[in-house]
């Protein structure tokens, strides 16, 4: 069901900002990285849903196996992707909304729209690069389960192993955690941020300042809700390349397939334009519902 939420979500956020992408022949920079971060996120959740059933059939064929090598390397590619446009959204909020005096905050306030395609290219690359070079991180195994050791025997069982070597896997933690670090900071300034305006605004007399108030108050609440998601997401995710618990893998594909979905419903919930339309899609949904039972 996580998958499913995720798939619809993401796929909301597809549909909704490609049309309006066709009607008006351009998009903002903001709703240009929720389509990317959607259209990744989209085919991320499908590729987990894929590797769930595929790795519960027991691959027994050599053509299997070489389709479970092709899904994990995939697998890695969008997860890496993913993370990327995360985190640019995350440092576009803050540097759009967040009110810092600093020489370099206010440069990037003034740069950020025109560096978004970059950015959004560069991560592309960088993530292409990683889920090539995971390819040699990943060898595959024959178990006879008659004789219950490791054989060449291709009518064993198959399953693929990750094994990486300390040099690639301190680069890639490297890089996950560079992703991490950067998101964390940005959500935290931008709270910060938030806070100072809205503890500002309770001190005037306007009339709008408790409608004001409390749209920050939900703005934090939102963004404590992205680094709760983001930190289970990225503790799963190195305990999965660990290979550590592995009686609890399936828990930690749980939790991986969790964030993406609970951080692209909640951005639907943020954004007034796509809450919209998904308030109207479950309302379609309900009348036809309805209908049918009746």
């Amino acid at each position: 069901s996580l998958f499913i939420a995720g798939i619809l979500a993401n796929g909301l956020m597809i549909i909704v900002n490609c049309s309006e992408w066709i009607r008006n022949r351009k998009l903002s920079c903001c709703d240009m990285i929720l389509t990317s971060l959607g259209i990744s996120r989209f085919f991320l959740q499908c590729m987990l849903m894929i590797n769930g059933t595929f790795f519960q059939l027991s691959p027994k064929m050599n053509e299997q196996c070489a389709m479970s090598k092709t899904l994990t390397i995939v697998w890695m590619f969008l997860n890496t992707l993913s993370l990327w446009f995360a985190t640019w959204l995350s440092v576009f909020y803050c540097v759009k909304i967040a009110n810092f005096s600093q020489p370099l905050f206010l440069w990037l306030k003034r740069r950020i729209s025109g560096l978004v395609p970059q950015l959004l290219m560069g991560s592309f690359l960088v993530s292409l690069v990683t889920g090539l070079l995971f390819i040699n991180a990943i060898e595959r195994k024959y178990i006879d389960k008659s004789m219950n050791n490791l054989s060449g025997n291709s009518t064993g069982e198959c399953r693929y192993k990750v094994a990486l070597s300390s040099s690639f896997f301190i680069l890639s933690m490297l890089g996950y955690s560079s992703l991490f670090i950067i998101f964390i900071i940005s959500s935290v300034l931008l709270i910060i941020s938030l806070w100072r305006h809205s503890k500002r605004m309770e001190k005037t007399t306007s009339s709008s300042r408790d409608t004001v108030t409390e749209a920050h108050v939900r703005a934090i609440k939102g963004l404590i809700s992205f680094i709760f998601f983001y930190i289970s997401y990225f503790v799963a995710l190195v305990i999965f390349l660990l290979e550590l618990f592995a009686n609890f893998l399936s828990l930690w594909v749980v939790i991986m397939g969790a964030y993406p979905s609970g951080h692209s419903v909640i951005l639907i919930l943020g954004n007034p334009k796509l809450k919209r339309v998904a308030v109207r899609a479950l309302h379609y949904a309900g009348c036809r519902l309805r209908d049918e039972l009746s």
